[in-house]
């Protein structure tokens, strides 16, 4: 394996979920919170206290500590530039120090892992090229977001992309200087509960986020998901420029959709009408085979696309230092 651990990081880590067992050290925090407020449990008498440290949710229960938020933000005070490993590290013992106890004991039951990259055009030339993800469905709620998410309220894994200048100004938080006119893409992977089963690994701690080897894993982790995407390629502007009548523009239509799907879906079509014995003579569904498959070569071959390219390498790079 490469020697990593001098080269500078380019991806990073964000909002983490962190459980931390309360024991007969464990100092009493609630005097450190922000805004802290008690909930009494009226069928147990137990108190629970809610408040925030350093912009950090905390929810102190009888037997255990909840911390959740941003560790770039705790750190530095925005998640847009570089956050890695050594970064992380540093969040963690600026927390322990806070609050007085050991925090990279902490079981880590959610994370969030990604960057945001620079880009030449406006996020949704490139939103709009990212087909579908195996597994997952995808969502478009609103312009400039993309979610790939399980179906259900079971949201283990989802996968954003999303314009982090318009999250900006739609929250109302400054970018940080030099940031404010750039086209800003941020492609983030979320992961939630049963971390240990997800990533094949004995358990997952606070410590274990700035081990090289865990961290190796999610950088390949989230490329791999980012490659799995299909991609929406630019039809050849040639074939378009071939329709003269309105058959033409029907056959380049279902030819697309063919080019979109794959041409196994051919395959698969046909597959489904032997199943149902459509056609007496068989010498028919090699006629419509032949056909589908003239139709889907109208398109042509799709062009190289400069903004998927681009994207492509943004998300190499990111593994090219760890």
């Amino acid at each position: 394996m490469p020697d990593y651990s001098c080269r500078k990081t380019l991806s990073m880590y964000d909002k983490v979920k962190i459980w931390l067992l309360k024991t007969k050290t464990t100092p009493d925090i609630v005097g450190l919170l922000d805004n802290a407020t008690e909930q009494i449990n009226h069928g147990t008498g137990d108190v629970c206290v809610f408040g925030s440290l350093d912009g950090l949710k905390v929810s102190i229960y009888t037997g255990w500590i909840n911390i959740v938020g941003s560790l770039p933000k705790f750190l530095n005070g925005n998640n847009i530039n570089d956050f890695g490993r050594k970064n992380t590290k540093e969040a963690i013992e600026k927390l322990s120090d806070r609050l007085g106890c050991n925090v990279s004991s902490g079981k880590i039951t959610g994370l969030e892992f990604g960057r945001v990259f620079s880009m030449s055009q406006p996020i949704e030339n490139y939103l709009s090229r990212l087909g579908e993800m195996p597994n997952l469905l995808r969502y478009r709620f609103e312009a400039g977001t993309l979610y790939y998410k399980p179906r259900g309220k079971q949201q283990t894994k989802v996968f954003i992309f999303y314009d982090k200048r318009a999250e900006a100004k739609e929250k109302g938080f400054k970018l940080p200087v030099g940031f404010e006119d750039m086209n800003l893409l941020r492609y983030e992977m979320r992961l939630n509960g049963r971390l240990p089963q997800q990533l094949g690994v004995t358990e997952v701690k606070a410590s274990t986020l700035s081990e090289i080897k865990f961290y190796i894993s999610l950088v390949k982790r989230y490329q791999e998901s980012y490659f799995a995407i299909s991609r929406n390629n630019r039809i050849n502007i040639r074939a378009m420029e071939e329709i003269k009548t309105v058959s033409d523009a029907l056959d380049m239509f279902v030819a697309r959709l063919i080019n979109k799907s794959g041409k196994g879906e051919i395959t698969a079509f046909l597959d489904e009408l032997r199943g149902l014995n459509v056609f007496d003579d068989r010498k028919y569904y090699y006629r419509l085979k032949k056909r589908l498959q003239e139709i889907a070569e109208k398109a042509g071959d799709p062009e190289p696309d400069q903004l998927l390219q681009e994207l492509d390498d943004e998300i190499n790079n990111t593994g090219a230092y760890i």
